[in-house]
């Protein structure tokens, strides 16, 4: 049975259907994936058109349904957030996510979606991640990131600064860090050394600046070991992300999104994975938007999806 890596098309307004594409183009030439069955959500015309205006390739398999295409906007301009966009968007990814479940050897690339769009559509404002623990069930899902000098899982994402301190739990963190030490296992590594930050300047400096890394983040940071994972911190964050490029640990847990999206983002912008861990199957995607402002150019840099695409792959694999 060949591995089945279905791709979403996420807001169809945006980059996500080029990028999606153009990694496709370069895949399709990799024996790596000779054993692999990449598969399109969506209306087939749209792919195929899509390929044909970009001198791409054309796709082989697709996943589509009447409900599929009935979504498909009659009317959408590149660039310009519709509510329309977002509920297609969402209806793809609904498809495809049943049918991750159905089967085994089957993981799931999302292209971006926008947030405003998927509420207008009457969604929420659950993002990709918040959906897709809700969709399968998953009460124990966290928010990582994959470029080749640094890993990082998240112990807090989509919240506001001011709620981080009081969203912190020892529980919490300490569930974080065991889902550090499987992905580090996943990509190969025997013994990960999982790096913790504090969350405070200094890493606290002793309660001087804050309680939280002796009140918290330590104890977690003790159980971990306790259960046989090779756990560091809490670590001041200012100069733990350095020493986890140069080696020195293979996956570090952040406490809160910017903390841990912007030594990910300085290391590799383009070529960044944004992975869900906790779910029954792989999900992986690349770590951008829908950049709306370059959608009508196509000439969008795809080595994100083309990263996503890989690591799904691999991590499936596994």
């Amino acid at each position: 049975m060949p591995l089945e890596l279905i791709i979403t098309p996420g807001d169809i307004a945006g980059v996500g259907p080029e990028v999606m594409l153009k990694a496709y183009g370069e895949i399709r030439e990799d024996e790596l994936f000779e054993d692999a069955r990449i598969i399109f959500s969506g209306p087939r015309a749209f792919w195929q058109g899509l390929a044909e205006k970009l001198d791409l390739p054309v796709p082989e398999y697709y996943l589509t349904s009447r409900e599929i295409e009935e979504a498909f906007p009659e009317e959408y301009e590149l660039g310009e957030l519709s509510s329309d966009c977002g509920r297609f968007a969402m209806v793809c990814l609904s498809h495809a996510v049943k049918y991750c479940l159905e089967k085994p050897l089957r993981a799931l690339v999302t292209a971006p979606l926008n947030k405003e769009g998927i509420r207008r559509a009457g969604y929420g404002n659950a993002g990709h991640t918040d959906f897709l623990a809700a969709a399968t069930n998953s009460s124990d899902t966290a928010m990582a990131f994959y470029t080749e000098e640094l890993k990082v899982v998240l112990v807090t994402h989509h919240i506001p600064l001011s709620q981080v301190n009081s969203a912190l739990t020892t529980e919490g963190i300490l569930s974080k860090i065991v889902q550090a030490d499987k992905m580090a296992r996943r990509l190969g590594v025997a013994e990960p050394k999982v790096a913790v930050a504090g969350l405070n300047p200094h890493a606290g400096e002793n309660g001087i600046l804050g309680k939280e890394e002796l009140d918290v983040i330590a104890p977690a940071v003790e159980d971990a070991n306790i259960i046989g994972i090779k756990a560091y911190g809490p670590l001041p964050s200012d100069t733990l992300f350095y020493f986890a490029k140069e080696k020195r640990y293979d996956i570090v847990v952040a406490m809160y999104h910017d903390q841990g999206l912007i030594p990910i983002k300085l290391l590799g912008f383009e070529k960044g994975v944004n992975v869900t861990l906790g779910l029954p199957f792989v999900r992986t995607s690349p770590d951008h938007g829908t950049a709306y402002n370059i959608a009508e150019d196509f000439e969008a840099d795809h080595r994100s999806a083309l990263a996503a695409i890989k690591l799904a792959y691999r991590l499936a694999k596994e």
